[in-house]
């Protein structure tokens, strides 16, 4: 019984946050990072979620070279951006108003072009 809870504690613990999926094109303005844990702590009764702008936000104050390159200086989603939750894009769910939950994946994916 004793490492049922443990298990427990540890799955618990695990789903306060999301992961943020980072292109290899923005890999170098991560600190090398491909993934990164995010708190998702917002939230009442039903659980901690936070909108994705808090997501957003958390990400400017931890890695603010990467956050530049998604968001524009109105807090709004670069043009060459697109950011997907579970394999949704967000303009489907509710842009950047969009509730992220414990477990969740976001994807941001960068247009890269070229000639």
């Amino acid at each position: 019984m004793y490492g049922h809870t443990e298990a427990v504690d540890a799955a618990e613990a695990e789903t306060t946050t999301a992961t943020v999926v980072v292109p290899s094109a923005l890999v170098g303005f991560a600190g090398g990072r491909s993934q990164i844990s995010v708190e998702v702590t917002e939230g009442s009764a039903g659980g901690p979620r936070s909108p994705l702008t808090a997501v957003l936000d958390q990400l400017q104050r931890e890695v603010p070279s990467l956050e530049r390159r998604i968001r524009d200086e109105r807090g709004q989603v670069r043009g060459h951006v697109n950011i997907y939750v579970d394999g949704v894009d967000i303009r489907e769910l509710g842009g950047l108003g969009t509730v992220i939950v414990p477990g969740a994946t976001v994807h941001i994916i960068a247009a890269v072009s070229g000639g």
